[in-house]
């Protein structure tokens, strides 16, 4: 037997850390083998007082709020209720990474006192708690990314983002997992081990904001900031049923949205919730703070409140769709979804048309997937030789063959710059108010295999790419009956999956995903997840996507 490489131990000591940074009365006596929903074990495990669980279970942050101005909570019951709820989900589903607990009750503590001696809030989001992505730094606390050469490295101070939060009232008291390179929408690594999905831990929670949706989804944060380059919020906010919101870049703060020189297409941050009415309010929120004379990547627009309302008022929308963008055939209850929204928009009496997706497959594959392989992997490679860690494979990173040289870069960028007025062309043209469409081909994913189907992110990549806003919100579920693959007499399924064979496949991951659904379905994976859609407002529309969402919940879709 041969020694433990180093890495394989200073992950194994972070790991152990973590869990003795949870209180022992926090931790599980044991953890039941064949679970299923991590809430459901969460709930039952005596762990919650009936007072947690309550706060626990609230549905959106402002409900929160309320609560403390009429004096039913504290900030100190509501952090610590939120603190023990992500210290059983971690331990359930490994959603995240670095604990801040004492840190947190110590300023809720303190937000107590203040609004005990003043009366008022110091923020618009006083005593909210909030959970991070790992890619925040937080004074005294590691940045791994999932890198074990970043252990032992904390922050010393908390970066401009975090302290921003602060000032509005928010207490940080976690950070979540994310996928080694942040380039797949499976999320593990070699420090924090892989997280899985809340409501079924024998599914991917999705990546690379996984611990996020993970951890939202289990009721262990209300509010949480991920971050997007191909679909990162959306995904595993789609998989746990959640709100998920990706801005056009300059709305919500992020560092790396400002390295216009590392990135041809820039990441951009944004709020996941259990309710829209939460990320409205981060978003009013932030704003409040005209951050654009802090920030300087952030552009000087309010929340145009003004706009939402005028969504709602509008008395016929202009809507356009998209069931399948010809890259990869949504599994049947994705379809029906898209299909279920349209026919109740055309029902309240808006204008629903079909959106020609025709570029989106060779703007994914020629342009988005170039953009972000373009620097060959070599961030990642040196990631990996600070302590000889091996890199995952399978995973979105750059190889010799994809680096672009400085002029390729250029050639490429002026390339998508040519897309992106074309369709913004395009889409004044049209006049539609939103498009809506799948968020992903698939509903579900056993771990580890998304590094194995070559699987297509297009749906989610292409509004990256054009920087345009997107909305991510629930609208149904996957129906034992409706949606059964098996039943070829169902007049829901498509024709198209229902006459499905090999020689009409779009090439891997089509046919991939097309078995994918029927082992996933056989084995009883899948049945009941939730089903979410994305509403697709253009560049800086972010006040129109929370007007649409909001149409289709007063429609009764949600």
């Amino acid at each position: 037997m041969g020694s433990i490489p180093h890495w394989k131990e200073t992950a194994q000591r972070r790991r152990e850390a973590q869990l003795a940074a949870i209180p022992e009365e926090w931790r599980l006596k044991s953890i039941p083998p064949d679970f299923k929903d991590s809430r459901y074990v969460i709930e039952r495990s005596g762990v919650l007082t009936p007072l947690e669980l309550e706060i626990t279970s609230t549905i959106g942050a402002r409900k929160i709020l309320r609560r403390y101005e009429d004096g039913s909570w504290t900030c100190e019951a509501v952090v610590r209720a939120f603190c023990k709820r992500a210290a059983l989900a971690t331990q359930l589903i490994k959603c995240c990474t670095e604990l801040m607990f004492e840190e947190a009750l110590s300023q809720a503590r303190d937000l107590d006192r203040w609004y005990a001696d003043t009366g008022e809030f110091v923020g618009p989001l006083h005593g909210i708690p909030i959970s991070l992505k790992d890619t925040h730094q937080v004074r005294g606390h590691d940045t791994t990314v999932g890198w074990v050469g970043n252990i032992g490295r904390p922050a010393p101070d908390d970066e401009l983002t975090v302290q921003q939060y602060r000032s509005l009232g928010a207490i940080v008291y976690v950070k979540t997992n994310i996928p080694q390179s942040l380039m797949m929408s499976d999320s593990y690594n070699h420090v924090w081990g892989q997280s899985v999905n809340a409501l079924h831990k024998g599914l991917i929670s999705g990546g690379s904001s996984g611990g996020e949706g993970a951890l939202v989804g289990a009721r262990g944060s209300v509010l949480g900031i991920g971050t997007d380059i191909g679909g990162s919020i959306r995904i595993p906010a789609a998989l746990q049923g959640l709100y998920g919101l990706c801005p056009s870049v300059g709305r919500v703060p992020y560092r790396e949205s400002a390295r216009d020189q590392k990135y041809i297409v820039r990441p951009v941050a944004g709020p996941m919730s259990n309710s829209l009415g939460s990320v409205e309010l981060f978003m009013e929120a932030y704003t409040s703070l005209e951050p654009w004379n802090h920030d300087p990547t952030i552009l000087p627009i309010p929340w145009r409140g003004w706009v939402v309302e005028q969504v709602q008022e509008k008395e016929k929308l202009r809507i356009g769709y998209i069931v399948d963008d010809d890259g990869v055939k949504p599994h049947p209850p994705i379809a029906r979804a898209v299909r279920d929204v349209v026919d109740r928009l055309r029902q309240a009496g808006h204008d629903v048309v079909a959106w020609d997706a025709s570029s989106h497959v060779s703007a994914y594959y020629d342009l988005w997937e170039r953009a972000v392989l373009a620097d060959g992997g070599a961030r990642f490679e040196e990631l990996c030789k600070m302590v000889d860690e091996p890199l995952i494979q399978g995973m979105l990173v750059g190889t010799a063959e994809t680096l672009l040289s400085p002029q390729q870069k250029m050639e490429l960028a002026d390339r998508i710059w040519e897309y992106k007025r074309g369709y913004l062309e395009r889409w004044r043209e049209s006049g539609i108010d939103a498009l809506i469409m799948p968020v992903t081909p698939w509903v579900g994913m056993r771990p580890k295999v998304w590094v194995k189907s070559r699987q297509y992110v297009g749906y989610t990549a292409l509004w990256n790419l054009l920087d345009y806003s997107v909305l991510t919100m629930p609208v149904g579920n996957v129906d034992q009956v409706l949606d059964d693959p098996d039943n070829h007499n169902n007049n829901n399924l498509n024709e198209d999956w229902k006459n499905y064979d090999g020689y009409r496949t779009r090439g891997y991951p089509d046919e991939f995903n097309y078995h994918m659904y029927k082992e996933l379905w056989d084995e009883g994976l899948v049945q009941g997840l939730p089903v979410n859609i994305q509403i697709v407002t253009g560049r800086f529309g972010e006040e129109k996507a929370v007007g649409v969402a909001k149409v289709l919940e007063k429609l009764g879709i949600v």
